[in-house]
């Protein structure tokens, strides 16, 4: 094995899944029974035919404190891999077999090189038709985020992609490296794939509460979750390309010209959960579209009409000059005589906010270039409802 390859193996906590039986890869999650395992045991303890893929090595054959088959060396010797906890073992194998129940092929503890010769093992790679491989990754030892870019960078480089499970709270949100974290139960012996919710930031989260459930908006067995992702079920930014219904928060004030009751609006909410269950919602308010080029407040106002407004005792959202300001913005004006309701007013209304109403939109880059709350819209999430091709699995840059 090439110097590379070693250094790389003592970085990658070793345990493995797979041994050499003559020319051919032998897989322990693919031994159906404890029979076979036993017998296969003592075939090789006659034979000794079974041999180690890092270094050649001898093979005896154990099962770990959780229960996960797997091989191991007769002697040690110069081989530089070092054992992986029983924890990192199971995830493996629970990942392995839920890549073999989704129609993949599963290949544990492979290795590759780009093209500049950078290595690269993953715990398990994903393969199907010979174009697709993804490989999966356990990091259940601490990983800087900056390790976490760079190994993610050589799989992008091989045309591998990456999808990374941590023990770890603070690993990256994103579309170029799907992270998750990933947490084990002693008692039943279950991990489980926790999903962040808009209120989920690393850099203001301890490792004491990171466990706290408002910030995770999905839980998900391990298993199911791999599987799922492999057949579409994964997505970022799913409110994208959506239908969703826009509700319109509004208070009710007097006018501070004519004396009358109006109406303003407080906050807009697209309410992606109502569509697609566990998905965050977007909160907005009409601010956020007060454009330079007008575009934001043209999509507003033929969204949100005069006429639609008026029904509702709200009225006319628009530019209107603030002499406070001293310029123009996009404002609530009374519904009666369209005096402009300054914003700076809003919050002494705003506890009596309630939804009014709502219209359905479609979700998409128009309305999104606008909006503040990206935190909730630019996040994981996974959907056990049919949908489509999963959105990770676009070809690498």
């Amino acid at each position: 094995m090439a110097a590379s390859h070693f250094a790389h193996y003592q970085q990658h906590h070793f345990m493995p899944l797979k041994c050499i039986s003559g020319n051919q890869e032998l897989f322990a999650f693919n031994i159906a029974s404890a029979e076979d395992w036993n017998e296969l045991r003592a075939r090789n303890a006659q034979d000794r035919y079974l041999h180690m893929h890092c270094c050649g090595a001898g093979v005896i054959l154990k099962t770990s404190k959780l229960g996960t088959r797997y091989f191991s060396h007769v002697r040690k010797g110069p081989c530089l891999s070092a054992p992986e906890s029983s924890e990192h073992l199971r995830a493996k194998e629970i990942i392995a077999t839920a890549v073999q129940h989704a129609g993949w092929v599963a290949r544990v503890e492979q290795s590759g090189q780009t093209n500049d010769q950078r290595t690269w093992i993953a715990d398990v790679l994903a393969s199907r038709g010979g174009k697709t491989a993804i490989a999966f990754e356990v990091q259940w030892s601490r990983q800087a985020f900056e390790e976490t870019v760079r190994r993610q960078d050589v799989y992008r480089s091989a045309s591998v992609r990456g999808m990374w499970f941590m023990r770890q709270h603070n690993f990256p949100i994103s579309k170029e490296i799907p992270a998750f974290m990933l947490t084990f139960d002693e008692v039943s012996g279950a991990f489980h794939v926790l999903l962040p919710a808009p209120s989920f930031n690393p850099l203001w989260i301890s490792a004491r509460d990171k466990h706290r459930p408002e910030y995770w908006q999905q839980r998900v067995e391990l298993g199911r979750f791999v599987e799922g992702a492999l057949q579409g079920k994964l997505r970022f930014a799913p409110q994208l390309g959506k239908m969703l219904p826009l509700d319109v928060s509004a208070a009710y004030t007097n006018c501070w010209r004519c004396k009358k009751t109006t109406g303003i609006i407080i906050d807009l909410r697209f309410a992606a959960s109502r569509v697609q269950p566990g998905a965050a919602d977007v909160t907005a308010s009409i601010y956020d579209f007060d454009d330079d080029d007008g575009h934001g407040s043209t999509l507003l106002r033929n969204t949100l009409h005069p006429n639609l407004l008026a029904q509702h005792g709200i009225g006319p959202i628009k530019p209107r000059y603030s002499r406070t300001e001293g310029h123009k913005y996009l404002s609530n004006g009374c519904v009666h005589c369209d005096a402009l309701q300054g914003r700076f007013f809003d919050h002494e209304v705003a506890y009596d906010a309630q939804s009014i109403f709502s219209v359905d939109v479609l979700f998409d880059d128009q309305w999104t270039r606008h909006l503040e709350d990206q935190d909730a819209m630019n996040r994981w999430w996974f959907d056990d409802m049919p949908a489509q091709p999963l959105p990770m699995l676009s070809e690498p840059n």
